[in-house]
């Protein structure tokens, strides 16, 4: 028996996946919780952990991954968007697999169990989406995005990077102009942060 945990912003959510999986004979909602917390807080322990995208704490969808990651679950998201830097952020942190929500009760245990054994669980689709490279960045605009982009203020990151705040405001303009011309453009660099590995040190 493979025991299911949810975790969803919406309360409604778990009960549905419960009802949807009540005929699948090898698979088993043991926890619900609307939180990665909660659910770490409480007795019921899962195999696989099915996680919605965007909790309504705000939380950063790959750190919640791989916070449930480091206690020994694995990971399945599932959210109503297939964006590519949602996708990928996910899967970098340790994420099994990827579902867009929807009402295919095969498709949904078929995934559980690819991602139960260790394997990974995408369709062709988000597959080819996680492998497009992301737009090429100089080394100091990785600097300034990489900085910016986990907590920096403009002025902090001029500072250690030894330059002025409007250098800063021009590296980020032109990361959002290389998105945009890849036909995905970005309000605000600072969620594509997990789309890089982390720049060499300044200095």
């Amino acid at each position: 028996m493979i025991r299911v945990a949810v975790i969803d912003n919406d309360r409604l959510v778990p009960a549905g996946l419960r009802a949807l999986l009540a005929e699948t004979p090898d698979i088993a909602v043991t926890a619900t919780g609307t939180g990665v917390r909660e659910y770490l807080t409480g007795t019921h322990t899962a195999d696989v952990v099915l996680l919605d995208l965007q909790l309504g704490d705000g939380s950063a969808p790959a750190a919640n991954v791989a916070t449930l990651r480091a206690a020994g679950a694995r990971v399945l998201v599932i959210s109503v968007h297939g964006d590519r830097r949602h996708v990928r952020a996910t899967m970098r942190a340790g994420a099994g697999g990827y579902l867009v929500k929807d009402d295919d009760a095969a498709k949904l245990a078929e995934a559980i169990r690819t991602v139960h054994a260790g394997g990974r669980a995408l369709t062709t689709e988000l597959m080819t989406l996680i492998n497009d490279d992301p737009p090429d960045l100089s080394v100091q605009e990785l600097q300034v995005l990489y900085l910016y982009g986990t907590g920096s203020t403009l002025a902090a990151t001029a500072r250690r990077l030894g330059i002025a705040i409007p250098t800063v405001r021009s590296y980020l303009d032109r990361i959002r102009a290389k998105w945009a011309a890849a036909d995905e453009p970005v309000d605000d660099v600072r969620t594509l942060v997990d789309e890089y590995p982390p720049p060499p040190a300044s200095g």
